[in-house]
């Protein structure tokens, strides 16, 4: 089955359907690529749905039920559109009776149309911020002529004894840079 969206296509080979937790790694990989991570302004909501909220939400009517094969169940693109408008709606701050009402009986082509909607509205606002956000720096002298310069808001994702070893080979090879003799090429 191959899902497009916008310049993002996803291929799972192989596949007539997804099981919930392929449902839920396609799901993730579009949320992340139409830029729906991350802005969630109701922290009870999450930015990826999990195993219990897709039961809750079909549970609820907000997506159909899955196709049963054996005892797996298996869903389809419809799944992965109704998830995507939900998380799409979702980041507009929409209470899920609100958002069930505004999905029901809508095709897949209007699925597809509200999320790309919904998506570049986020997009184009994260541009906005973005070129409007200044960027701080903290400047810390470390000796006369070395300075450290750190981004306002930066946290490490290093430890600091790896962050204290980067650093280390930084100034090393500035060192050792300054101490080559220059050439004149000629």
């Amino acid at each position: 089955m191959t899902v497009i969206w916008e310049n993002t296509v996803m291929v799972v080979q192989g596949h007539d359907g997804f099981t919930l937790d392929e449902l839920l790694t396609e799901v993730g990989k579009l949320v992340t690529s139409l830029g729906l991570l991350g802005v969630q302004k109701d922290n009870r909501v999450s930015d990826l749905p999990d195993v219990r909220t897709v039961r809750y939400y079909t549970s609820l009517g907000l997506i159909d039920r899955p196709q049963i094969v054996g005892r797996q169940g298996i869903y389809g693109r419809r799944h992965i559109l109704q998830l995507l408008a939900i998380k799409a709606l979702q980041t507009l701050s929409l209470p899920l009776q609100e958002i069930q009402n505004k999905l029901f009986g809508l095709s897949d082509a209007e699925l597809e149309g509200l999320t790309a909607a919904i998506s570049g509205q986020r997009k184009a606002a994260m541009r906005d911020e973005l070129q409007t956000r200044p960027v701080l720096w903290r400047e810390i002298v470390v000796a006369p002529g070395l300075k450290l310069m750190v981004e306002d808001g930066w946290s490490p994702e290093s430890d600091a004894d790896s962050l204290l070893n980067m650093m280390r080979a930084a100034l090393h090879l500035i060192i050792k840079d300054q101490r080559r003799p220059e050439h004149d090429g000629g």
